[in-house]
């Protein structure tokens, strides 16, 4: 029974941490068009969390000579948190200060004249993902599984994080959707008393009309 209860455990750290590597980062690749186009992407991200990207070109056509991007990054309130031209590599990192989506956007400059479209490659981290483990690990001198677990407890607790928000996000859907259902029973209300009201002055208005008139 012990032997058991060991095997799982060691199968359930193994398939966790698995998914721990898989889940480590995101990896974007985009296909900008030469004529003008904008290429972005778009990430819903919660406030307090690290962001850390890298964008290169790959150009298979002309590897030789690798046309330059340009790009900027925006805040959900508009704000500009990265704005770089003409590279072929570049990086950005920020801390997000409100929740909401998060832009980044690409473009060719419009001086470079290309006959084939190119192919950009992101690689987008955040939160535990964005973390540099190879310094925490030299830092605190831990290794091997110790490393691993620190790593999945980091995760365990975005997890929970990430659960709150959505569940912060819910109640704040849940108390627009009553507030709104609110509103248009009240509406309503006002609306069926509206017609009322006109209809009865109609049929008043009909009824001096035609006593008037001595056809009733």
């Amino acid at each position: 029974m012990a032997i058991n209860r060991i095997a799982h455990g060691s199968l359930f750290l193994t398939v966790v941490l698995f998914f721990l590597t898989v889940n480590y980062g995101e990896a974007i690749w985009l296909t900008i068009p030469t004529t003008g186009g904008t290429k972005c992407v778009s990430e819903e991200i919660q406030s307090n969390v690290v962001v850390l990207a890298d964008y290169y070109v790959v150009d298979e056509h002309n590897p030789e000579n690798t046309p330059a991007v340009s790009s900027k990054v925006t805040s959900p309130y508009g704000n500009n948190l990265h704005h770089q031209e003409n590279v072929t590599h570049g990086q950005f990192a920020f801390t997000t200060q409100e929740a909401g989506n998060y832009l980044a956007c690409f473009w060719i400059d419009s001086s470079h004249h290309l006959a084939n479209p190119i192919t950009l490659g992101v690689d987008w981290k955040m939160g535990i993902a964005a973390k540099d483990w190879d310094s925490v690990a030299k830092k605190e001198k831990i290794e091997g599984v110790e490393l691993q677990l620190r790593r999945l407890e980091g995760l365990v607790l975005s997890i929970r994080e990430n659960l709150n928000y959505i569940k912060d996000r819910e109640a704040e859907m849940r108390e627009v959707s009553e507030t709104t259902n609110s509103r248009v029973a009240w509406f309503s209300i006002m609306s069926l008393g509206v017609c009322v009201v006109v209809a009865g002055s109609q049929i008043l208005y009909l009824k001096r009309y035609f006593h008037k008139k001595k056809l009733i």
